[in-house]
């Protein structure tokens, strides 16, 4: 699946500084011991085609960090050579579109892999992990940088105007032209022809939301004449300018090319069905990343909607710059409510409150009535992500058993630094009791005074699973090299394949997830 990579912004971070498109290669670079040798079915020839890839993150900018978004498309030939492809990169000196020239990549047997990506600003180097040879998380591990995202591959069929007819739901998430943290979603009609109607949105800038709005006029789509063989398109979608590429006709990748606000997300193909309260009957897992007036904020968690308009067994984690908020508090219950919007088209509320703690507050839109991109609008916070119907329990040690991609991203207190961090690996998970996770990743940590790239680091620890599984979960994972370090996190499943991440430590701030593979 692949869409849960959330980018936490700091409130009060410097966004915009001067800085280059092309990214330097700096910082300390170190390497871990020798891992076991790589176990699994993946090779060079797993990435063959073209792949779709879209990433935020921070580089180094005159001294300060800024935040900096990038999508594009590149073509593989299945023996490690990148043949053809382009990018957009939305930087604080503007918004660049670089075509590649020769370029490489490496996979080994776990999916783990590299990938080195050269326009005419330099190279840029990537860790990466397949999930699949169709699709797979993506890291950036250059000095000076520090970025995560995900790829899929192409659907050539898909590159016309025609194709993208439907209806689909957006989430982008960046910063606006006051360089204030903002996230937008919802959603519109695609007519086939480069016409947008029925345009909805809800922007949540600096915490402060905006209510449902209309499409300013002006909304359309159009392919782009010279780089349309790579799926590149143009778009104005809310009001903000785009470029997208796309992954099939059901979804869309999208970069902000309006100067200097950045913006970073997707669009993906909505079920073409009358929404309605009924549409939302049974557990949903969510996992939301972004900023507060405190600083970085993840959030994920579980509820059951009921078909009618109720919610229950309301399950959440939240990690609001180190302060770690528990539902149901001790001592607390949780109830709650949703709405669904009277026109049919996806977008609706959702409010619970616990007894001790108080009310959080959510508006969402329907790709269909298993999946929806959600945003919380309580004050002061600006912050969205996924909501994804819980299928196949009850989630068990046994059922969780096997091999999977893991990304990260976040914020880190490193001594009197603090670092961004965005983590890209494997992760094995067997039925035992004990320590019954072992991973290895690749990561990096960055701020304007520290950036260091760290390779192979090997880490294990305990999965421990409450029975039924739905709710939250415990994973514990120590590394030993270069340091001892101890992740904690809450993990929600939301199937047997795919389960979402909140670090619940009080000197970091992470949210991502992991995802099967085969």
């Amino acid at each position: 699946m692949n869409r849960a990579v959330k980018r936490l912004l700091s409130f009060a971070a410097a966004l915009f500084a001067f800085l280059s498109a092309g990214c330097s290669n700096g910082g300390n670079t170190v390497v871990g011991p020798p891992p076991p040798p790589p176990t699994g079915n993946f090779s060079n020839s797993s990435l063959n085609g073209q792949y779709a890839f879209s990433m935020s993150g921070t580089e180094l900018c005159a001294g300060q960090g800024s935040f900096f978004a990038r999508a594009g498309s590149f073509t593989a030939d299945g023996s490690g050579h990148i043949t053809d492809g382009v990018e957009d990169v939305n930087v604080c000196t503007g918004v660049f579109t670089l075509p590649f020239t020769s370029s490489t990549y490496s996979i080994s047997a776990d999916g783990r892999g590299t990938l080195n990506l050269t326009n005419s600003t330099g190279t840029t180097t990537y860790s990466l992990t397949l999930t699949s040879p169709t699709q797979g998380f993506v890291a950036q591990t250059d000095g000076n940088a520090t970025a995560g995202g995900s790829l899929q591959r192409q659907n050539p069929a898909a590159f016309s105007n025609p194709a993208i007819a439907n209806g689909y739901v957006f989430d982008v998430f960046g910063a606006s032209s006051a360089a204030n943290p903002e996230s937008i979603i919802g959603r519109f009609d695609a007519d086939g022809a480069g016409s947008i109607s029925l345009g909805l949105y809800d922007s949540n800038e600096a915490g402060t939301p905006s209510g449902q709005q209309l499409f300013p006029a002006g909304a359309l789509y159009q392919f782009d004449h010279t780089f349309g063989k790579s799926g590149r398109g143009v778009a104005n979608i809310a009001g903000h300018n785009f470029a997208f590429y796309v992954v099939d006709a059901t979804r869309l990748k999208l970069v902000g090319t309006d100067f200097p606000e950045v913006f970073s997300g997707e669009a993906f193909a909505q079920q073409s069905i009358a929404f309605t309260a009924a549409s939302l009957n049974s557990g949903l897992a969510f996992l939301l990343g972004g900023s507060s007036s405190s600083g970085p904020i993840a959030t994920a968690g579980r509820f059951t909607a009921d078909g009618v308009g109720n919610l229950s067994e309301i399950f959440l984690d939240e990690n609001n710059n180190g302060t770690v908020t528990l539902l149901p508090s001790q001592g607390g219950t949780v109830a709650g409510t949703y709405t669904l919007d009277a026109n049919g088209l996806g977008g609706g509320m959702a409010t619970w409150t616990d007894t001790r703690v108080g009310t959080f507050t959510f508006i969402f839109y329907l790709i269909s009535p298993t999946e929806a991109v959600f945003q919380e609008i309580d004050t002061g916070i600006t912050s969205d992500g996924t909501l994804l119907a819980q299928t196949g329990g009850p989630i068990t040690p046994a059922s969780l058993a096997g091999d999977f991609a893991f990304v990260l991203s976040g914020v880190t207190q490193n001594g009197s630094n603090v670092d961004s961090n965005d983590f890209v690996g494997q992760l094995k998970l067997t039925s035992a009791s004990g320590n019954n996770a072992t991973g290895i990743m690749d990561f990096t940590e960055f701020s304007p005074a520290h950036q260091q790239q760290l390779f192979d680091i090997q880490s294990s620890g305990p999965l421990d699973i409450t029975s039924p599984g739905t709710g939250p979960n415990t994973l514990t994972l120590t590394t030993t090299f270069p340091s001892p370090q101890t992740f904690n996190f809450t993990a929600y499943a939301v199937d047997s394949s795919t389960v979402f991440l909140v670090g619940v430590d009080n000197n970091r701030v992470l949210a991502g997830s992991i995802a099967r593979q085969p």
